[in-house]
């Protein structure tokens, strides 16, 4: 018997896999899933996750792929019933070039500074090998709060400019860091990305 029902927008997802044509690991991936919602104590927080997808009428698209939705489902707004923490805290996202990961990113990270994080100060450090793969997601991002029909809204949730971006209401701060390790340290993070790490040529950076 099922410990917590699948959000719509993870089943979504799991359906498509289970259904369609997919590779081994996206099949594994999605009997995990359905295990940890027979089994753990943990549920969704279908409020928080409305909230954070429906920030996606700023951005030149629709609506978000469902794999994105999914993972924002999982990663950001799912969470063990006993202590509120959040269930996946650690995701390693494969994707092919010009699936759109750096727009997700700047999504992603402006979910976690934005109003709808309830976490003061959660900042999302972007690392990277060089300086454009480290601030493309907070440049994308930049140019969604400047686009000129949002900007007067979105300017009183958030401050920006080219090298940060920042939510008004938890103090969220989402920066870039080029590939010098030493210049992590005293990071307060509350979320870390490595974007293209399949580039990174040892583990310093992590």
């Amino acid at each position: 018997m099922m410990n917590c029902d699948i959000n719509p927008h993870i089943l979504t997802y799991l359906e498509q896999v289970e259904k369609g044509v997919a590779c081994k690991e996206q099949k594994a991936l999605a009997a995990h899933i359905r295990k940890c919602f027979a089994q753990d104590n943990i549920y969704v927080d279908a409020e928080q996750l409305e909230k954070y997808l429906g920030l996606v009428r700023y951005f030149p698209y629709e609506r978000l792929f469902p794999w994105e939705e999914f993972l924002i489902a999982l990663w950001d707004c799912t969470y063990w019933k006993e202590t509120g923490r959040p269930r996946w805290k650690t995701v390693f996202s494969m994707v092919g070039r010009g699936a759109g990961k750096d727009g997700f990113i700047a999504f992603d990270g402006m979910c976690s500074i934005g109003p709808y994080n309830p976490v003061n100060k959660y900042n999302v450090d972007i690392c990277a090998n060089n300086e454009d793969q480290a601030t493309r997601p907070l440049l994308d991002l930049v140019e969604i709060l400047e686009t000129p029909k949002h900007e007067k809204k979105l300017n009183k949730f958030f401050y920006h400019t080219k090298e940060k971006a920042q939510g008004r209401k938890n103090k969220g701060v989402m920066v870039g860091h080029t590939n010098n390790p030493k210049g992590r340290d005293g990071l307060r993070s509350g979320k870390v990305i490595f974007n293209e790490v399949h580039q990174y040529e040892n583990y310093d950076n992590i």
